[in-house]
């Protein structure tokens, strides 16, 4: 599949530059001249899972290549009448992350760069800073990706092992394993980490809304059996969606992300895909705003299959990537806990 079919399908590009043979790649101009006229919506990676930016910032380290391309980019769509949307990687951040300081730690001790550890407080501030940036920008949404913990098993860096004994009275070579012996203990680990996620969250969300009070702001949810569906919201991630819906009102589901094969209607794994994407009980019937992301996609009978799913569960529209990320085979061995 290629860009024309996409938008032919009604689906929302997500334009990385940095991607090989990207049009976007050779700027905002050359893209926009083929486009231009063509697409009404575009969403563009404004920070990118290397912790870089794609414009000049004054609170995270730009891309030399493309620091003017975000920048160019939302002001000429503007002028043309194209709606843009922001992507910005949030605790996905191998910059930062290849700092022990700022690692993410695994229960076994092993300190993982491809990830900040969200109780890292002051990294709060450094996503606050660009959201604020990226808020000035003329965007309809800004879309928060990888705003989680990737797995149940990475709390355990030194310095959050530490802040969660100071909470609970563990010893400090606690490992997973010594937590899920205790479900008192166990519930009191995931609280603190959904804790962790919704504060940092509400601090991004409210940096950028004192720019721009009515930008719509929401958080990408991965979806997944490798994660156990709706279980893994909490478990896995620290994601209380019920919080997040009441923070910003906005999710957007990133529909197996680390799964082959899509599960055809009707069958079990459809059941508890749909059950996912409509899991917020507190909020389904009042209504708020749903979207759909995949990436990797490539076949057109997938584009048919998001169609029927964003209809079952009333979906407002669907964000798609083409190719991968870089950092996908790294990524995906995390989340399946291998």
């Amino acid at each position: 599949m290629n860009l024309d079919e996409l938008i032919e399908h009604g689906f929302i590009p997500v334009i990385d530059p940095t991607t090989p043979d990207s049009l976007a790649g050779q700027g905002a101009n050359a893209f926009l001249a083929e486009y231009g006229g063509v697409v009404e919506e575009v969403a563009l990676v404004c920070k990118k899972e290397d912790g870089l930016v794609t414009f000049r910032s004054g609170a995270a380290p730009s891309d030399r290549n493309y620091e003017n391309f975000f920048t160019d980019f939302t002001e000429l769509a503007n002028d043309l009448g194209m709606k843009t949307h922001a992507f910005s990687y949030a605790f996905g951040d191998s910059y930062l992350g290849s700092d022990p300081n700022y690692s993410i730690g695994r229960s076994d001790g092993t300190l993982m760069t491809t990830y900040v550890d969200p109780s890292m407080e002051g990294y709060w501030k450094h996503l606050s800073q660009i959201s604020r940036e990226v808020a000035r920008k003329p965007i309809r949404s800004l879309v928060l990706q990888e705003f989680l913990f990737p797995r149940q098993e990475f709390s355990f860096s030194k310095r959050a092992v530490r802040k969660f004994a100071e909470l609970s009275g563990v010893s400090l070579d606690t490992s997973y394993l010594d937590i899920q012996k205790d479900p008192s203990i166990q519930r009191m680990f995931e609280d603190w980490r959904v804790d962790l996620i919704s504060r940092a969250f509400r601090q991004t969300v409210e940096n950028a809304r004192s720019e721009r009070p009515s930008l719509d702001i929401g958080m990408v949810v991965p979806v997944d059996p490798e994660t156990e569906w709706q279980e893994g919201f909490i478990r896995h991630y620290g994601i209380n969606l019920d919080r997040i819906i009441e923070i910003c009102g906005y999710v957007i589901y990133h529909i197996m992300p680390y799964s082959p094969m899509y599960p055809e209607p009707g069958t079990p794994s459809w059941d508890a895909l749909t059950h996912a994407l409509r899991s917020s009980t507190l909020y389904e019937e009042s209504g708020y705003k749903k979207a759909l992301f995949v990436w990797g996609l490539d076949a057109e009978d997938d584009t048919t299959w998001l169609e029927t799913l964003k209809q079952e569960v009333k979906a407002d529209k669907i964000f798609a990537r083409l190719e991968y990320p870089e950092k996908y085979s790294v990524k995906r061995e995390i989340h399946r806990g291998v």
